[in-house]
């Protein structure tokens, strides 16, 4: 129902939920996780969830009809002055779903539907705290000459999240393809495009797909760029030159890439058999097309230097593979490999041990390094990896009441010691130590300043570590549950530690739920010791569900600290069904 954080976060379960497998075009409902998430977790997730009802073999077409709406209202005192920033946002799901377009079928026959799924985020605060001169700032540059104007801000974007026709079965089942906005998720990670998949499965414990289309971008009609590569800004450059509310040219702000079509195609390998292994390789290629800028500093004439044509955004490769028995544990693991920043991008590996009937052990070991689109200027930057180590464990003390720990450390990689470097660029340069706090240093400037920057003694690797922990505990049973949970994080590099405490009860036959959480958490951060704090806060929050075709969830929400003072919000859900 209404939790904001389940106790259970980042915890195992005594045994593991059905999830995906390690890759591969999900299937009608690519749910993120199975765990509880918090309430605006849960809207997110919620929109990403496609609205499929298994087929029923009817003789005629199924149809389902889904629906979502979500509010917030909420309060925040800005931690950098005195503004108080109110947001009235609305988000709206519609989604539709038709099964069995074939009619009549044979058991194990070919099947055939087609589903979509619009999102509307409409966001009502924007510009609401401006005021004044600056009133309506951040969609309109003519107003304060664009000083708070956002390019690319929308009031109420609309988003197709995803509209496919799909076939299964096809062929005496070895084929089966999806035609139009679908998602793809894999250890490459969740991707979306607009075009065809195309699958085959053999008798042979194999399957080989293909895709291709082009890249879901933000900027470009009904679309986002959450599944872009990171490292860019990147949207519509509408009316630029033509319309006086949006900036003259690129050149107002070179940072703002303009969108444009992004040709992509993939393949994989992926194992079809026995159930208790799994694998999956698989290869992806995105090109950026259009025009964008390559220089932030515009020339003597005002103009700025931009390259065109045809070019690599991404190029990986992955594989990933799992093996589960359920009377005796997994086994997991994964690697990916960056073939623009010729790296290995990440790798992961995890061991879990059923130890008896109420008892589950496990390790992982997570590796990542931050890889960008090919267009980002954050590819000419050190980017060094980030290693965790966790050990874990779970154990079921009765049917109602289990517990379930995890710790490790978390290694941060960096080229030469930050404190050191650039105290020893001040003291060659004549200056104190400490000068970096008022002075801009220029390495080009000085040839000892450049000898010492390309000293390779002085870029050695250096290793900061975390110390991770999480304990948690669940009492649960049909009609109640209270979780309490405790995280702790710290190093040289800061500190955060709190703890949750969540319940809930349900009750006439589970229509009605009321739900309650309190929070504590502290921080500090030794690089900024004026932004450490405690927050407290508490969530309130009730629910009804009439029947299977409706829900109805509402929730308050206060949090209090010295660095924002008091902080409130209301969260409410509608979620409606129609499936005859």
């Amino acid at each position: 129902m209404i939790e904001h954080r389940s106790s259970m976060a980042e915890l195992p379960s005594r045994r593991p939920e059905p999830r995906p497998r390690s890759g591969g075009t999900q299937p009608a409902t690519p749910l993120p996780s199975a765990r509880y998430v918090s309430l605006p977790r849960a809207l997110a997730a919620a929109c990403l969830v496609p609205c499929a009802l298994a087929p029923r073999g009817a003789a005629a077409a199924d149809f389902e009809v889904e629906s979502t709406t979500g509010v917030q209202a909420y309060e925040v005192a800005s931690p950098w002055g005195n503004t108080n920033i109110e947001r009235r946002r609305l988000l709206q799901t519609l989604g539709l779903a038709v099964y069995n377009l074939e009619g009549d079928s044979a058991p194990g026959g070919a099947d055939y539907s087609a589903t979509l799924r619009l999102r509307l985020d409409a966001d009502f605060g924007v510009n609401g705290h401006l005021e004044g001169p600056y009133q309506g700032g951040e969609t309109d540059y003519s107003v304060a000459g664009g000083s708070r104007f956002i390019p690319g801000l929308q009031e109420a974007p609309l988003d197709l999240m995803y509209a496919y026709f799909e076939g299964r079965k096809v062929a005496s089942g070895w084929l089966g393809f999806r035609v139009g906005r679908q998602y793809v998720s894999d250890v490459l990670g969740w991707w979306s495009f607009d075009g065809a998949l195309f699958r085959v499965t053999t008798p042979y414990y194999v399957q080989l797909e293909a895709y291709g289309g082009l890249e879901q971008r933000g900027g470009l009609p009904l679309s986002t760029s959450r599944y872009e590569r990171q490292g860019i800004w990147r949207g519509s450059h509408r009316g630029f030159g033509s319309d006086k509310t949006q900036p003259g040219s690129a050149a107002d702000y070179p940072s703002y890439h303009e969108a444009d079509l992004a040709p992509a195609f993939g393949v994989a390998l992926e194992s079809a058999g026995p159930s208790f292994v799994h694998g999956r390789l698989t290869y992806r290629r995105v090109y950026n097309l259009g025009t964008t800028v390559s220089r932030q500093f515009q020339d003597q004439g005002g103009a700025v230097r931009t390259v065109e044509g045809s070019r690599v955004s991404q190029d990986r490769l992955g594989y990933a593979a799992d093996i589960n028995k359920p009377d005796l544990g997994g086994i997991k693991g994964g690697v990916t490999y960056d073939f623009y920043n010729q790296l290995v991008g990440s790798f992961y590996g995890g061991l879990e041990v059923y130890a008896g009937s109420r008892v589950t052990l496990g390790a992982d070991v997570d590796y990542f390094v931050p890889t960008f689109d090919a267009d980002s200027i954050w590819n000419w930057f050190t980017h060094d990896p980030i290693t965790t180590i966790t050990g874990r464990a779970a154990v079921d003390i009765t049917r109602e009441v289990d517990l379930a720990a995890w710790g490790g450390t978390r290694m941060w990689i960096a080229e030469g010691n930050p404190e050191e470097f650039g105290a020893d660029q001040c003291e060659i340069a004549g200056l104190q130590r400490d000068c970096l706090g008022t002075t801009v240093l220029d390495p080009s400037s000085s040839g000892d300043l450049e000898d010492y920057a390309r000293d390779e003694k002085n870029r050695a690797a250096t290793i900061s570590t975390d110390v991770l922990a999480n304990l948690a505990g669940r009492y649960r049973t049909r009609t109640t549950s209270v979780e309490l949970r405790g995280m702790l994080q710290t190093g040289e590099r800061g500190r955060r530690t709190g703890a949750d405490l969540s319940g809930e009860r349900r009750l006439h036959g589970q229509r009605y739920a009321l739900g309650a959480r309190v929070s504590l958490y502290n921080w500090e951060d030794p690089l900024r010791p004026d932004r450490g704090a405690t927050s407290f806060g508490y969530v309130l929050g009730a629910g009804y569900r009439p029947g299977e075709a409706a829900d109805f969830k509402l929730e308050w929400e206060h949090d209090m600290n010295r660095l924002v003072g008091q902080r409130f919000r209301v969260v409410g859900l509608v979620n409606l069904r129609v499936a005859p």
